[in-house]
């Protein structure tokens, strides 16, 4: 009976340890639903607005997730499906893509391990929740903070601030967080094809084009002189066609142009093992603004 009373007491001070109170905590295992709008806006050196634009993320309490918003005038999503893989989805071409395998899920991360984090800088209240503050330096010259709550799982940054060292700035500000289990169409998404075939990366998929259009050049871009070379991420299904085009640049308005160009581009087919395969790889788009003619 003895060694009985001391296991449980060990157990509740392990609990309370690695999980915190039940006020300030998660339960072991048990992640919130909740819907979070965000507005990511990208600022240049002078404070100026560039771009700004929004999505919402839908988390199910199994722990699987989708972050959806519009590009281009067309729906695109990420999808989390915790245990299976992650996909992505866009209207455009109305399939549901694997990119990936690694889904564990999130960890969840009580007030106590949030402040324990070497990157712990403060806590400050946004939306009603107390979030923990993590910062650090960015490889390309900056700082960037991360803002994460207990009640959201103490796993998804649900703010975050990048202060370049150039002056640029870009924020991701919840716009609005409701508490409770999304409908699971809203996870799910549309009833697009789905293809469980991760793509094949091929760093020579570039040299397999067939056909390029050029980008249109866009007015905004022009009345700014932007220019510069934007990346395009790709995955190509086995006959050459692009069934989803992304980019990581932060180029606003290049960035829509370089996608628009890329939906349009084909491709001869990878071929593995004598068969035609879906494939991913990058190809790049170079801007120069336009001569003005000078009469």
């Amino acid at each position: 009976m003895r060694s009985w009373l001391i296991g449980v007491f060990v157990s509740a001070l392990l609990a309370v340890f690695f999980f915190g109170s039940s006020t300030t905590a998660q339960r072991a295992g048990a992640y919130p639903g909740f819907t979070l709008v965000m507005q990511t806006t990208d600022f240049d050196a002078k404070g100026a607005t560039l771009s700004s634009r929004t999505y919402t993320k839908y988390h199910s309490n199994t722990g699987d997730w989708r972050s959806v918003g519009t590009f281009g005038g067309y729906e695109l999503a990420t999808v989390y499906r915790r245990g299976r893989g992650v996909y992505i989805s866009n209207a455009r071409t109305s399939v549901l893509l694997k990119t990936s395998d690694h889904a564990p899920g999130c960890p969840l991360r009580t007030a106590e391990q949030l402040q324990r984090d070497p990157k712990f800088a403060r806590t400050e209240m946004v939306l009603g929740l107390k979030a923990y503050v993590l910062s650090q330096r960015l490889s390309a010259g900056g700082l960037v903070e991360t803002y994460w709550a207990p009640e959201l799982g103490g796993g998804t940054p649900f703010r975050r601030i990048y202060n370049f060292d150039d002056g640029r700035k870009i924020t991701e500000e919840p716009i609005s967080i409701t508490l409770g289990e999304p409908a699971a169409t809203d996870v799910s998404g549309p009833d697009y094809k789905v293809i469980e075939q991760v793509p094949i990366f091929n760093d020579k998929l570039s040299n397999q084009i067939l056909s390029k259009p050029d980008p249109i050049y866009p007015v905004e871009a022009q009345a700014r002189d932007l220019s510069g070379i934007v990346c395009i991420q790709v995955i190509v299904d086995e006959s050459g066609r692009v069934l989803s085009a992304r980019s990581s640049t932060r180029t606003p308005f290049l960035v829509e142009a370089a996608v628009e160009a890329a939906y349009q581009a084909w491709f001869s087919p990878t071929i593995v093992d004598g068969k035609p395969v879906i494939t991913e790889g990058r190809i790049s788009y170079q801007f120069v603004p336009p001569q003005v003619s000078k009469n």
